[in-house]
């Protein structure tokens, strides 16, 4: 069985963007990563757009694993959602 797929969506200064991203590669998961302000205005319009039915406030950072969209740095949704053990 593979691991799930994990792709963020993040805003560059965003300090629990950061810390989800020092989280994962802390437990060695591979993620893809979006800086969604650096994109052009078109294309974060149109992943907005996307986002609206379950992100209305636009709020960050999105963690897509598999199918599932968790909003926010929701540390123990993410990691069981990974099947990882989190330490505290």
């Amino acid at each position: 069985m593979s691991e799930p797929k994990v792709k963020l969506l993040v805003i560059t200064t965003c300090l629990q963007c950061k810390a989800l991203k020092d989280l994962l590669s802390a437990y060695n998961v591979d993620f893809e990563s979006t800086d969604v302000d650096l994109m052009f205005k078109d294309e974060r319009d149109e992943l907005f757009a996307k986002m609206a039915p379950y992100n209305e406030k636009k709020a960050f950072p999105v963690t897509f694993i598999g199918d599932k969209a968790i909003v926010g740095f929701q540390k123990d949704v993410i990691m069981a959602e990974l099947g990882l053990q989190y330490e505290r």
